[in-house]
């Protein structure tokens, strides 16, 4: 969300409705989505948080390729839709 919004945490909370609400979500790195196919939705949500929002999301990239590729999945084949 950071990226997508460019850090504007106004334009955020306009696109999503948040209202007053607002200041209980924050749009930094350090959380992805965890999808399994044939299943509707997101089923659950890696989280990393304690660093600069690049090494969050960092971290949490190089234990998901370490887990696919444990599993025999050729991260370097992945799309973003898998």
């Amino acid at each position: 969300m950071h990226n997508k919004l460019q850090g504007d945490e106004a334009a955020f909370a306009a696109k999503y409705a948040l209202g007053t609400r607002a200041g209980e979500y924050a749009i930094h790195g350090g959380g992805w989505p965890v999808r399994v196919r044939g299943v509707e939705g997101v089923v659950a949500v890696v989280v990393v948080s304690g660093l600069k929002q690049e090494q969050d999301h960092g971290i949490i990239v190089q234990c998901v390729s370490e887990l696919l590729e444990s599993m025999g999945v050729d991260v370097a084949e992945k799309r973003k839709e898998d």
